[in-house]
């Protein structure tokens, strides 16, 4: 599990590489510096919920498309096609990027200095013919990357299944996002509230008026238009999962360094001002209320990271006891219970026996040491109107052929919100009779905990369904 932070520290540094060049260009090294901790501290205070997920690598692949176009190096064509082809891989991750595609082919050929005159126009940096050029080289590469794709899952053999993912199941999982959300508008309004915080509404707000007022939209329009074109890149996924906005928060941290650049700007001129007029202690006063301003989230942070390192010597001391009380949980993950799960199984589970796992915790896969026998690791495909039946018979077919030495059912683990449903894993049995049936037929009850219960293969269970000890995992 470490490796998913490890990937997730270098992709940081990474990404706050592509940030600080991407401001600097329009907004200066000072706006750069300040983006660049505003981003990495959402991202970081957001915890493992961002930690390589698709729109991180997204985002990277689309800030490689976009440097390469801006580029002023030879091999213009060939700079354009390499272009393409990364920004096919952020395509490919998710394929909502395909809102930033005006952000790599257009935004570096335009000139906004225009804005700020009347009247206001946007111009291009070269002649339309070739922009359109440098335009049909960037898709080029993307219809490379597609094709490529394509044609490996051809290959592969996994044609249908392709087919079957994206055309069927892909369209149903957002259309009733959509469907089944009373009052959609409000609720997205609300979950964007929610990722996005008041404080960077009000901060965005504030740095339009402020560039408008100052005539200064030429620097501030283009990370304006990013941000806008960012956010609709994360509100096209339908759903609003706190993680989609990773496609808003580089461009809105850019506007919190603006915002702070142009804060600082502002207090300075103040402090000049009243030197001149000779209030020493009203200028001394200026700057203690600029530093409260600028440190007025810096209290709470440094707590929060002290937590989380105390955190990290508690996971040092003793693993097991971190899980049991991790501090951080998703509601569903009962880790009390999953910890007592975890060591039932690492006492009687034998060399070569298999688990699985009905619910959507595949911790007790990693502590265990096993893999899941079927490629449903979570549950949640399998419970929700929008997967197609076939996917259950699957799972229960996987399990036919293998029965694992137990089976663990999870209660109170119901995802209304993707599963469509208030069903937890255990009810959910009542409504999957193949699965029960199988269950009842080949398991016995083995442990019944508050959140878990625990079944164990026929042939390990004594005739009373007791906890009969079996030969310590030999490692």
């Amino acid at each position: 599990m470490w490796s998913v932070g490890l990937v997730d520290i270098l992709w940081l540094l990474a990404i706050s590489y592509c940030v600080f060049r991407f401001t600097e260009h329009y907004l200066g090294p000072a706006a750069a510096g300040v983006a660049v901790v505003v981003n990495a501290s959402w991202h970081v205070l957001a915890g493992y919920w961002e930690a390589a997920q698709s729109e991180t690598f997204l985002m990277l692949f689309f800030f490689v498309a976009y440097f390469l176009v801006a580029s002023h190096a030879k091999g213009v064509i060939l700079r354009h096609l390499a272009a393409g082809v990364a920004f096919g891989a952020s395509f490919w991750l998710k394929y909502n990027a395909v809102a930033l595609l005006p952000l790599v082919v257009l935004l570096p050929y335009l000139d906004f200095r225009g804005v700020d005159e009347n009247p206001r126009r946007v111009r291009l940096t070269i002649p339309w013919r070739d922009w359109i050029v440098r335009a049909a080289a960037v898709m080029g590469g993307l219809a490379l990357t597609a094709v490529v794709v394509l044609v490996y899952f051809r290959l592969a053999g996994s044609w249908d299944a392709l087919k079957e993912v994206q055309l069927v199941v892909l369209p149903r999982y957002s259309a009733m996002a959509l469907e089944r959300t009373p009052d959609y508008a409000l609720w997205a309004f609300l979950q964007t509230e929610r990722a996005l915080g008041q404080p960077t509404e009000i901060a965005t707000l504030a740095a339009v008026v402020l560039a408008w007022r100052s005539r200064d939209l030429a620097r501030f329009g283009p990370v304006f238009v990013a941000a806008g074109i960012g956010y609709l890149c994360t509100a096209s996924q339908v759903r609003f999962h706190s993680y989609a906005f990773e496609t808003s928060f580089p461009f809105l941290a850019m506007i919190w360094g603006y915002l702070g650049v142009k804060l600082y700007e502002g207090f300075r001129a103040l402090a000049r001002h009243l030197t001149v007029r000779g209030w020493r202690l009203a200028r001394v006063l200026i700057w203690i209320l600029f530093a409260n301003v600028v440190a007025w989230t810096v209290p709470g942070q440094a707590a929060d990271i002290a937590e989380h390192y105390k955190a990290l010597a508690a996971w040092w001391r003793n693993p097991d006891v971190f899980y049991a009380a991790y501090a951080w949980p998703n509601p569903i993950s009962h880790f009390p219970d999953q910890m007592r799960v975890i060591s039932y199984l690492r006492k009687n589970l034998r060399a070569r026996d298999e688990i699985f796992v009905w619910g959507s915790e595949p911790l007790i896969y990693f502590q265990t040491g096993r893999r899941c026998p079927t490629r449903f690791v979570s549950n949640l495909a399998l419970i929700s109107p929008w997967s197609p039946p076939r996917w259950r018979r699957e799972m229960v077919g996987d399990l036919e052929k293998s029965p694992p030495a137990f089976l663990v059912v999870a209660r109170d683990d119901a995802v209304p919100y993707i599963a469509y449903n208030d069903f937890d894993s255990e009810e959910y049995l009542q409504v999957f009779p193949e699965f029960a049936i199988f269950i009842n037929d080949h398991y016995a009850l083995a442990k019944d905990l508050e959140y878990f219960v625990i079944y164990r293969r026929v042939e390990f269970s004594t005739a009373e369904g007791g906890e009969r000890p079996l030969p310590p995992q030999s490692h």
